[in-house]
């Protein structure tokens, strides 16, 4: 697909085509099918990239890459050491890393593979433990024992892990929910920032700007937000379970008002904490909000229903791949 922007060519000053397209890249000498952006100078045929188009490329190669070997992702590897609430001397200790690949790794420099599997392994307490053990030799023995107090300590949450299972349902990290970050907080927070913005909400309208919201973040960065998958339904596409995710977010009220003569769902909050996010993620969830905030939820739905990620997947109910993003009619 490919149009014309509004920016000028850098090498003349002339006219400019973006294209989406997507395309074949190697990495460490695998090939991956990624969505590439780009532009184009009419005048000399010369491509030129943005950050934000390189962005959008790496994240998605990486992304898969990291899913095809079992890869931790930078957040992850960032919660497992505060989950076990090391420094990175001593995970780096327990682990046998360079004095520097840890921190890197958080900064999101891929691991190797044989690297990538030990992070994935260490999430299991025992067997953390037991590295501990064969590393003793790093540690005197007053800092062993304060480190091995922290893991015993750091026994996962229960009502956090509850509510992840009731919100996520063993989802894993793939182009179904847009690679993005199995994440609670997250995703009560996108969930809280439509329904106060809106001043209250019915549960169709709110569903469109996730899904909105997911898929164009995806479509501009190669993450979704709320790491949600999304399928096709009647009135278009939704979260999946979303009524038991809108039910398990805290701060949300739910209550019933009469619509033409039925009993509906409204939802209101009080508040919602922007910081969660990242600037990108702010920008995005504000773009949605004003796009649809002035349109009915019949005219959510409608405009819903030319979209290619509804019209290919309606049938069945199916899932909608986060590729679908790419043939956005909305945005």
């Amino acid at each position: 697909m490919e149009k014309y922007v509004e920016i000028k060519s850098p090498f003349t000053g002339g006219k400019v085509k973006e294209i989406n397209t997507v395309e074949e890249h190697e990495f460490r000498k695998e090939k991956f099918s990624v969505h590439v952006r780009y532009y184009v100078c009419e005048d000399t045929g010369e491509r030129f990239t943005t950050t934000e188009q390189d962005e959008l490329l790496f994240n998605e190669l990486y992304s898969q890459y990291r899913v095809s070997h079992g890869i931790p992702f930078p957040e992850e590897i960032k919660d497992i050491r505060l989950h076990y609430g090391l420094n990175y001397q001593q995970i780096t200790k327990i682990l046998g890393f360079g004095v520097n690949q840890y921190p890197q790794y958080e900064r999101g420099q891929m691991p190797s593979e044989s690297n990538g599997k030990l992070l994935s392994a260490i999430m299991n307490r025992q067997f953390m433990l037991h590295l501990l053990e064969d590393s003793r030799a790093e540690f005197d023995e007053g800092e062993y024992d304060k480190v091995h107090q922290m893991l015993l300590a750091s026994e996962a949450d229960s009502e956090n892990e509850e509510q992840k299972q009731l919100i996520y349902r063993g989802i894993r990290r793939s182009i179904f929910n847009g690679f993005g970050q199995l994440n609670i907080r997250k995703v009560s927070e996108m969930v809280r920032f439509f329904i106060y913005h809106e001043g209250g909400l019915f549960p169709t309208k709110l569903n469109k700007e996730m899904f909105y919201a997911d898929f164009l973040h995806y479509r501009q960065h190669g993450l979704s937000i709320s790491g949600l998958p999304y399928q096709a339904i009647q009135y278009g596409p939704v979260p999946v379970h979303y009524d038991t995710i809108y039910d398990n977010i805290d701060g949300v009220r739910k209550e019933i008002v009469i619509v033409h003569d039925m009993e509906s769902i409204y939802l209101n909050c009080n508040t919602y904490d922007g910081s969660v996010f990242t600037e990108q993620e702010l920008e995005t969830l504000n773009t949605i909000l004003a796009l649809i905030h002035p349109m009915s939820t019949q005219e959510v739905i409608d405009r819903s229903h030319d979209e290619d990620a509804w019209i290919n997947y309606h049938e069945g109910n199916q899932l909608i791949p986060y590729s679908e993003a790419f043939s956005l009619k909305l945005v």
